[in-house]
């Protein structure tokens, strides 16, 4: 009994001086570095300030925006020609609203309804607010019913920094 003792006792030790050996030569892993840095709010004033600057130090530039329009002339008009003066309105006015969304961009509202694993009813609508001045009709052609007018816009740098600067 001594003899199977004395022979568990090397067994163990010879595994521990193995394991003890593999263990040892493992590189510890890096730990990474952390760094903190406190920023005063005045410095990013400061910094947004000057970004501002850079921008605002070109004002000769000149943005040009332009947009083609559609209306369809109703078919329950009084005459062709208040069915092409509706159609124009509705052209000048999806212009208008094509302004609007490039400007300011568009506000997207999605609804969906599902009963039974199926789509049951799907609704989306669109929202677009700003405000359009000296918005011009380069070109029109009214044909087959579909009004099209081209319209643009164009501001000064100067006046795109005052509306879209931060």
């Amino acid at each position: 009994m001594t003899r199977h003792m004395m022979a568990l006792l090397a067994g163990v030790g010879a595994m521990a001086l193995i394991s003890g050996c593999s263990v040892g030569s493992q590189p510890e892993p890096k730990k990474p570095e952390v760094v903190v840095q406190k920023v005063d709010k005045a410095e990013i004033k400061k910094a947004i300030e000057e970004e501002k600057y850079a921008l605002m130090m070109d004002n000769n530039m000149e943005k040009t925006f332009v947009v083609y329009g559609e209306g369809i002339a109703p078919t329950n008009t009084i005459s062709p020609a208040q069915a092409m003066a509706l159609a124009k309105r509705a052209a000048i006015t999806d212009g208008y609203r094509q302004l609007g969304e490039k400007l300011f961009g568009i506000r997207v509202n999605a609804k969906e309804t599902i009963k039974d694993a199926a789509l049951r009813d799907s609704r989306i609508t669109t929202q677009v607010n700003g405000l359009i001045k000296d918005a011009a009709v380069t070109d029109n052609n009214f044909k087959d019913g579909l009004y099209v007018v081209r319209m643009e816009l164009t501001m000064s740098g100067k006046r795109w920094k005052e509306i879209f600067s931060y």
